[in-house]
């Protein structure tokens, strides 16, 4: 049993089916938590592995530390130019101003009149921003946005409240999607219930960083699922179903086809070709299936053997040897998913390694219109190199020396300098890894054999 399944909650699958088509161009915009790019990382690894004949192009449209007022000023620059046909949006970390929670000005004049003012900018700017990417036919979910902990025990000042403020971005945002009939991923309730229950053990434990702004990889995954689960995604890889013949093999099983089955004394035999692959959990999140059902309400690949003879047998595909098995599980049904010493897991890996890849490209160029956007004026965006190490040496002496996030803005410019040159090149190569992905995910044909052991 999950963390998320002792809340009582009700998260049943729907069977709608993917949300994005062959062709679709995905832009994820909203602040540093997009910018990361590690959740919808997860979902674009969902739909490679999943949808093998689907081409769906994600494309990273995050900024650290942007505010609806800022995806209003790069619009156009820097997402419509990208021609999506769906955006994805999260913003509101930083539009409620987490300094205004700070105790140490709890009793400052007018505080809370400043905390409703942020709140009312962001209804207003969020309003115009959704009204602005529905524009032209685009279609848009709408994603609430992850929390701040303020109920943890970590050593970060905790500006308690901030948390309360972005449920009531949550709750404006689903005001939207009600208006304006939009998909809603609602990540708030999901990371806010998680975070109470592990906290109820260790009080230092969250499902957000230490800084309680930025979920670490489980966080992600968590997220990655809840986008999912809100979206209609597909339960089964494929549901691999051995009868007694052929023909009612095919009609009793899904997302594959099996062909050539043999049955001898003490051993079985066939071939199949799924329709897709596992989903490969990545080992720095996988702290997060002990949190939500991920691996059963998503990374389904059942084998099923109808008529087995009593025994242990030992499973192996393509003569790699998987595990063994009784035949009562075999009747059952095992989940091929969890063992990563499958040919399936192993290509699947393939494609995860090539999105790893992505989404590294991605953060460079992210990095160079994040500085360009925030920190370089017009007359510096094409200036040499040595011109902008000058400037951004100065913005980082002037602006950010007493600042706890000196040492991030150090790599940040850094990042800058050393990638600038080699934009060209960053941007080149996404589109060229895509293609490697949906060259590397195609379906291929299985030989398996179940071998009677005594």
């Amino acid at each position: 049993m999950t963390l998320l399944s002792l809340h009582g909650q009700s998260f049943a699958q729907k069977q709608t089916g993917a949300v994005f088509a062959n062709g679709d161009k995905v832009c994820f915009v909203g602040n540093s938590i997009t910018n990361n790019g590690q959740f919808y990382n997860f979902v674009n690894l969902y739909y490679a592995t999943r949808y093998p004949d689907r081409k769906v192009t994600f494309i990273n449209c995050g900024i650290s530390g942007d505010v609806t007022q800022g995806i209003l000023n790069r619009m156009e620059s820097d997402i419509l130019v990208h021609k999506p046909n769906w955006c994805v949006l999260m913003i509101g970390m930083n539009d409620v101003s987490r300094s205004l929670y700070s105790k140490a000005r709890a009793n400052e004049a007018g505080i809370e009149e400043k905390k409703q003012q942020a709140l009312d900018l962001y209804n207003r700017n969020l309003e115009i921003i959704v009204k602005k990417l529905l524009e032209g036919g685009r279609k848009l979910i709408l994603q609430k946005p992850s929390i701040y902990d303020q109920t943890g025990t970590q050593a970060t000042e905790n500006m308690f409240g901030v948390n309360d403020a972005l449920k009531k971005c949550a709750d404006f945002g689903q005001q939207l999607a009600d208006k304006y009939n939009l998909v809603t991923v609602d990540y708030w309730t999901i990371l806010t219930n998680i975070n109470k229950t592990v906290q109820q053990k260790d009080s230092a434990a969250t499902i957000i960083g230490p800084d309680r702004v930025h979920p670490g990889p489980e966080g992600h995954l968590v997220m990655a699922y809840e986008f999912l689960r809100s979206t209609g995604a597909e339960k089964y890889v494929s549901k691999i179903v051995i009868a007694r013949d052929e023909q009612k093999s095919n009609k009793e099983s899904l997302n594959c086809q099996i062909k050539d089955i043999s049955v001898k004394k003490g051993e079985i035999q066939f071939s199949v070709k799924e329709n897709s692959l596992p989903f490969p959990v990545d080992a720095s999140a996988g702290k997060a299936l002990d949190l939500v059902n991920f691996t059963s309400d998503f990374n389904q690949q059942i084998l099923k053997i109808e008529n087995v003879s009593p025994g242990s047998y030992q499973l192996l595909i393509d003569g790699s040897q998987i595990g063994s098995f009784s035949s009562g599980q075999l009747k059952e049904g095992i989940n091929l998913a969890v063992f990563k010493d499958t040919p399936q897991y192993h290509q699947a890996l393939k494609i995860m390694a090539l999105l790893a890849e992505y989404r590294k490209n991605q953060s460079m160029y992210r990095n160079i219109v994040t500085i360009q956007i925030h920190h370089l004026p017009d007359s510096l965006k094409d200036a040499d190199r040595s011109a902008q190490q000058v400037f951004l040496e100065k913005r980082l002496e002037e602006k950010f020396k007493t600042s706890p996030q000196l040492t991030y803005y150090t790599n940040q410019f850094k990042s800058y300098l050393a990638n600038k040159s080699k934009q060209q090149q960053i941007m080149q190569a996404m589109p060229e890894i895509i293609e490697k992905v949906f060259a590397a995910n195609q379906p291929v044909v299985h030989r398996f054999r179940l071998v009677s052991t005594p």
